[in-house]
């Protein structure tokens, strides 16, 4: 089990199976996945989709999966998951979402702030990375406050939803965050 996390505003803990319907109630919109290099199938069932993820995720150390859901602290509403995806001991991908009805709040920014801060200091990470639909606008800019640096682009470089997408590639570096910090 991952440790809870907390912000000022959420509490996090890792995804549970009784998630999946909340999750599906805000992932499985348009709004949710019109910017995103995804196909909407993929949010169709939120729990098949924590099923996965329980069986894919790996066991300490060699843990490569750690998906947090997000609760409002006020409401006690799930709004939110954040995600960390390694892909070496010391390297991981974010990945992060809020529900509509939260964006332009400062959620975002303040789940996937504090999934990196776990990342780097409880996980002890070197390098944190994210890849983004080009047309994704709002998610460039919450990585761009987080800190991270736009690396670059690649073109066409996900089929998804009938389309080809190009993705922005953005990092931070442990030594990066520790220096903000």
């Amino acid at each position: 089990m991952l440790p809870e996390l907390e912000t000022e505003r959420l509490f996090m803990r890792e995804v549970k199976i009784e998630d999946g319907p909340a999750l599906k109630a805000f992932q499985n919109s348009p709004e949710q996945w019109e910017h995103q290099a995804v196909e909407p199938k993929e949010f169709a069932d939120g729990t098949l989709r924590v099923h996965r993820y329980m069986e894919h995720r790996g066991s300490d150390p060699q843990r490569f999966l750690y998906v947090y859901v997000a609760f409002e602290k006020q409401t006690g509403i799930l709004i939110g998951q954040a995600s960390l995806t390694r892909s070496h001991p010391a390297i991981a991908s974010i990945g992060f979402g809020i529900a509509r009805q939260r964006f332009k709040n400062g959620f975002g920014i303040e789940m996937a702030s504090r999934i990196i801060q776990f990342g780097f200091e409880q996980i002890k990470l070197n390098r944190i990375s994210a890849d983004v639909a080009v047309e994704n606008k709002a998610c460039i800019a919450t990585l761009n406050n987080l800190g991270m640096l736009k690396e670059g682009v690649s073109r066409q470089c996900i089929w998804a939803q009938g389309k080809w997408w190009d993705e922005v590639q953005f990092s931070i570096l442990g030594k990066e965050y520790l220096a903000d910090s």
